[in-house]
């Protein structure tokens, strides 16, 4: 399949990660793991729209080249969206519900994954309010407990706009990670 925009930003998010986290020498030997929204359309469902759920992308930090990492990030995507297309709907909905429910447990268990990537499209044309044209649109994220960063984008009128939504004890100087 062809590399998408979506891989494209979690590769772009990897890489700002990996940097970030060298910087203040705190990258992991181990991979960052995202949690990523994605629609999907169950196999054994021909008639309803498309389902929410969610993927663990294997964000593969430890690699230092982009082209390769963004490889690995794609066959990450690709097999944990296979392996959810596969799932009947009843499956789906209770796979749904199971990590839906774990973020409200407190701290009680480890987070499944290290961050919250998101994207959902926005307005394709500009919008105005009285005559004044909205000229930026940026989105705002929820943390789950034990998460410390969720990264999310949204589109408007031709714009691609990132919002980052840290936990600023956990991540100091967070701000890098736009610049990054």
């Amino acid at each position: 399949t062809s590399t998408t925009v979506n891989d494209i930003f979690l590769e772009l998010c990897a890489g700002s990660l990996r940097r970030y986290l060298d910087d203040i020498q705190a990258l992991p030997n181990e991979p960052l793991t995202a949690g990523v929204p994605v629609s999907i359309r169950p196999a054994d469902d021909a008639d309803s729209g498309n389902a929410i759920s969610f993927i663990i992308a294997n964000l593969n930090t430890q690699i230092n080249d982009p082209l390769k990492r963004l490889k690995s990030i794609k066959a990450s995507i690709n097999i944990a969206k296979d392996k959810l297309q596969a799932m009947p709907k009843a499956s789906l909905s209770n796979y749904t519900m199971v990590l839906s429910l774990l973020p409200g447990l407190g701290g009680r268990t480890k987070p499944m994954f290290n961050v919250t990537i998101s994207n959902g499209p926005g307005p394709a044309s500009t919008l105005y309010f009285n005559r004044a044209k909205l000229e930026q649109m940026y989105p705002l994220s929820l943390l789950s407990h034990g998460q410390a960063l969720n990264i999310t984008v949204v589109s408007y009128a031709g714009q691609f706009n990132v919002g980052f939504t840290g936990f600023l004890d956990t991540l100091p100087h967070m701000q890098r990670l736009a610049t990054y």
